[in-house]
């Protein structure tokens, strides 16, 4: 696993800040990139708010953000 820290990513979703690790598995003689989020924070109209990511409705949020975020640490998909 590799810690990552993104301090703004813009998405259709909304502007975040990002806690986390990537990891890579092997499947098929292909690589499998996975992204777990520790901490995630929304760009409010107050400054950043964080989100619970152990709510339903954040691992929902979770999973659209699972490409920009591999596309803005450059890891293939």
């Amino acid at each position: 696993m590799e810690v990552f820290n993104i301090s703004r990513i813009t998405t259709a979703e909304g502007i975040f800040k990002i806690s986390g690790e990537t990891s890579v598995s092997q499947s098929d003689n292909k690589e499998l990139h996975s992204v777990h989020i520790t901490a995630l924070a929304i760009m409010s109209t107050d400054g950043w708010q964080a989100l619970d990511v152990s709510v339903d409705s954040v691992q929902r949020l979770i999973a659209k953000l699972n490409s920009p975020i591999l596309c803005h640490l450059k890891v293939e998909v």
